[in-house]
């Protein structure tokens, strides 16, 4: 009888684990999800704020945020989400980008690898690093889309003289995109801190914030479930 009542218990405690681990999963995924939404509203909004100037934007480092805190698969569907949401509402209010948008894509994507391959080296940047980090996205980002656009229109008629003058033209709008993502990433630090310091008043401490979190305070939680 007293074997019985223990494996009932052993049981009990097994389910009841397994149960408690699945709303976890559940919760983090609901709070990842709807932080990654607000964060690429907040994106698009901002965007579209500085639509009128030339070369400042926050899509890229919205996609790049992220990536960092949620990783690879949360990033591409914030990716193409961003990236369609802004190119069919706002993109029209200045002209249209048409197929423009693969090569923004493509950008994009690129960043999103990086940034998850780098994930544990970004952690330990300064400020500017990741915000040199930043113009450097920016000055990729112009070159390949302003020869993926000179490429679309004029396909096979486009010379390489052509897309030399017409990158030496854009050297003053890629000098703002360059100081523009510069100011933008080099703040990525103070946002995260500010994000987890908004879920840490709300109670809320499922949020995985992936390298960025404190390992000692982690560490520290791990240790009083053990002893509960």
């Amino acid at each position: 009888m007293i074997i019985v009542q223990s494996n009932n218990n052993i049981n009990s405690t097994k389910s009841r684990f397994i149960v408690e681990k699945k709303d976890e999963v559940e919760i983090k995924n609901i709070l990842k999800i709807t932080t990654a939404s607000s964060l690429s509203a907040l994106g698009i909004v901002l965007s579209s704020i500085t639509v009128l100037i030339p070369n400042v934007e926050f899509i890229s480092f919205t996609i790049f945020l992220i990536t960092i805190l949620f990783g690879l698969s949360t990033g591409i569907f914030s990716m193409i989400s961003i990236s369609l949401i802004y190119e069919l509402i706002v993109t029209p209010i200045y002209g249209s980008s048409g197929i423009l948008i693969l090569f923004k894509m493509v950008c994009y994507l690129i960043l999103i690898l990086i940034t998850v391959i780098l994930r544990k080296i970004i952690e330990h940047l300064s400020f500017w690093e990741i915000g040199v980090f930043g113009s450097f996205f920016a000055l990729f980002y112009d070159i390949v889309t302003t020869i993926g656009g000179q490429l679309v229109i004029f396909q096979s008629n486009i010379t390489l003289t052509y897309l030399f003058t017409v990158l030496v033209l854009g050297i003053p709008f890629t000098i703002i995109h360059i100081l523009g993502n510069f100011i933008i990433f080099s703040s990525l630090k103070e946002i995260i801190n500010w994000i987890k310091t908004a879920f840490n008043y709300k109670g809320i401490d499922y949020i995985s914030l992936g390298f960025f979190e404190d390992k000692k305070a982690t560490s520290s939680k791990k240790r009083t479930k053990k002893e509960e």
